[in-house]
């Protein structure tokens, strides 16, 4: 059964058992919960107040802040660890033990008041710094910082302007006849650093004349020392800020070794918050509950098991869904159709009593996938690759249908790649052709090539074309399989059937016109066509009211039914472009690393002269290019191998009878985001 049986579930016990049942659910994680909106139920205050602390949620955001900004002071994961996103594990004990006498909330206050100081001390650094950063180009300033100030009849003006711009602002002070003067401070390729002493009542014709020319006015902080001198103090500050940046850091970074426990907390203090948040989907009453939601029927038995031998006062009842009720959906499919369960989720759930698409996708895309990669070398390296994740680390259970999931991949990577002869490209070709010793492995690999792409590159293309028909007539089947299921065998009759003879006609009367069959039997082909489409120009417009109407929906649906037909078929040569490509780049990547490493070593004459070092350094060149080349077609070919599979089964093959509207089973249950609990 590839959707599991779902029951409706109603749970009526006494409130002073509320908490510890909800505890027990949450421990199963086999039901999930939905609010009881009926008016049968009369809702009245609960005789027993909340436990849950008002503040928990502003608890759990500050720790999660906190385990956050810790985390940027540790040391980088290792790159399999970063892939497979490690939990560290905890047991129930040892758990219990952290909540009893770890004080969590004086550690983030402490790291809390040790985040605003370093947050302080950084910003005067960073004041500093553009203070600094201002006073620079006026180093060579020699007056105090406070003396720069107007006095009765003058006044000083520091700015800035392009040095282009000098001659002709000089000229236009010439001209003005203002009398000031000025000296340039400091002048680079783009700017001059000036300082003017004005008389005061020039002022606004001095500053008209600048303002034409982009002048930006300077103000100075004021100090009893020159800019030299005020650089110093600023320098001296910086070091002995960045002194105490770093003690700060330091004293952060001790805070790592309460990260775990954090974690743990974090975890802990949210599995609480489920808990309040569950208790809101109940209905109580002054000594009674009512809860209800969804299980699978099969974990019913272990529920019954575990709550009588718990709870004396405790009435479970299970009930069958209703039509109009819509259950949530839980995919269950056997042990080698898992992993494919990934890629139906990718595009959503089916409806609880419609079909699960992934048994019939799984021999597809399996197929799919190694038609596209079609390597020998690429399937071994995406094998061992999963097996080594698989084995090596702890995954969840998505993890492991998705690393398992490329593991059947690369063997259907293998077999393919061993069929059409590809193993790192033509790399055992050459291998023999600079030394026979190479010989029984290229025999080995001729002996189970049934089809050469490159040498058959139209076959190839047929053989594509062919698993594009095959899987738009298996989808118009497993449509017809699904109405049967749920009893809608007039939709078979009127939908399945005839578009199954039409397509029946349509495919024959092709081969005959490619003359892959014989004219002899056109007629069987042109009838059943012929019959095929008037059924469908009958029957596809009858949910339409009138006559016309239904007439306009019979031939729009037929034209569709043609067109989509022949667009459906001619996606499926992506199959094979995507199976020559990769033949091509691995060849290519092969020539490549032998031809430069030949060149390479003939351009350098005394290295060409001396046979050892040529030979030495020629391998290692071809090593490299060879390792890092098949490295980079690997991957490009792996994510096309996976990104056009899974189109073909979303446009071309799920289009024939799968629409995705159901929601996934949802149990209440241990949820964790930094921690696994054992």
């Amino acid at each position: 059964m590839a959707i599991a049986k779902i029951s409706k579930i109603e749970i009526i016990g006494l409130h002073e058992d509320k908490e510890r049942f909800l505890n027990l659910l949450q421990r199963l994680g086999i039901v999930e919960l939905i609010s009881v909106k009926d008016e049968t139920y009369q809702t009245n205050p609960p005789l027993f107040s909340e436990n849950l602390p008002i503040s928990i949620e502003a608890e759990i955001l500050e720790i999660e802040e906190e385990i956050s900004y810790l985390a940027t002071f540790k040391e980088k994961t290792r790159f399999f660890e970063g892939i497979a996103n490690l939990r560290p594990i905890i047991y129930e004990n040892e758990l219990k033990e952290i909540i009893a006498s770890f004080d969590y909330r004086s550690v983030l206050k402490e790291l809390k008041d040790l985040r605003s100081h370093l947050k302080n001390v950084i910003q005067h650094k960073e004041k500093l710094e553009e203070e600094k950063h201002l006073l620079l180009p006026w180093r060579r300033l020699d007056i105090a910082l406070d003396q720069i100030h107007s006095t009765q009849y003058c006044d000083v003006l520091l700015g800035v302007f392009y040095t282009r711009d000098y001659s002709i602002i000089s000229e236009a002070l010439k001209k003005e006849n203002i009398n000031l003067f000025s000296s340039i401070v400091n002048q680079d390729k783009v700017n001059i650093y000036i300082a003017f002493i004005y008389l005061q009542e020039n002022f606004e014709q001095l500053q008209t004349i600048l303002r034409n020319y982009y002048f930006n006015f300077v103000t100075l902080s004021r100090h009893r020392c020159t800019v030299k001198e005020r650089l110093f103090e600023i320098n001296s500050k910086i070091l002995i800020f960045d002194d105490e940046i770093k003690d700060i850091k330091a004293k952060i970074a001790t805070f790592l070794g309460y990260q775990f426990k954090l974690m743990a907390v974090y975890d802990y203090l949210g599995n609480i918050r489920r808990q309040g948040d569950a208790d809101k989907d109940l209905v109580k009453q002054r000594f009674t509950f009512v809860l209800s939601g969804w299980i699978k029927h099969r974990d019913v038995p272990i529920l019954k098991k575990a709550a009588t031998g718990l709870f004396k006062n405790l009435e479970i009842f299970i009930q069958e869904p209703k039509k109009d009720e819509e259950p949530p959906v839980d995919l269950e499919n056997p042990r080698l159709i898992q992993p494919f369960e990934f890629i139906t989720k990718i595009y959503g759930f089916p409806k609880y009593r419609e079909l699960d698409p992934t048994p019939y996708l799984a021999p597809f895309f399996f197929l799919y996938f190694g038609f596209c990669v079609s390597d020998v070398g690429y399937g071994f390296i995406l094998s061992l690759f999963s097996f080594f994740v698989l084995k090596k680390f702890k995954l969840g259970p998505q993890g492991v249908r998705f690393f398992r999931l490329f593991l059947f991949c690369g063997i259907s990577t293998i077999i393919i790649g061993a069929l059409t002869g590809s193993w790192f490209g033509n790399l055992l070709d050459l291998l023999t052709e600079s030394n026979k010793i190479f010989l029984p492995l290229k025999n080995f690999k001729d002996a189970l090539i049934i089809l050469d792409p490159m040498k058959e590159p139209t076959k190839l293309l047929g053989i594509a074309l062919s698993f594009g028909i095959i899987q738009v007539w298996f989808g118009n089947i497993v449509a017809g399989i699904g109405n049967i299921k749920n009893r809608r065998y007039l939709d078979v009759a009127l939908d399945q059937i005839p578009m199954l003879t039409f397509l029946f006609g349509l495919t024959g009367l092709g081969l005959i016109f490619l003359r892959l069959l014989d004219l002899s039997r056109i007629n069987l082909f042109k009838y059943s066509a012929l019959l095929g489409a008037s059924a469908l120009l009958l029957t596809q417009g009858r949910s339409e009211r009138g006559i016309g109407a239904k007439l306009f929906y019979g031939v729009y649906n037929l034209y569709n039914a043609i067109s989509g037909y022949l667009s459906d078929i001619l996606s499926y040569s992506r199959l094979w472009a995507l199976g020559l490509v990769t033949g091509v780049m691995a060849s290519t990547i092969n020539l490549i690393s032998v031809q430069f490493s030949q060149i390479f070593t003939s351009i350098i004459p005394f290295i060409n002269k001396i046979n050892f070092i040529r030979l030495l350094l020629s391998s290692i060149i071809l090593i490299l290019i060879f390792i890092f080349g098949h490295l980079i077609s690997f991957l490009m070919n792996l994510l096309g191998a996976f990104v056009h599979p899974v189109r073909l089964q979303f446009v071309e093959f799920f289009s024939k009878f799968f629409k995705t509207s159901g929601d996934s089973f949802k149990p209440f249950k241990i949820e964790t985001k930094y921690v696994n609990i054992k």
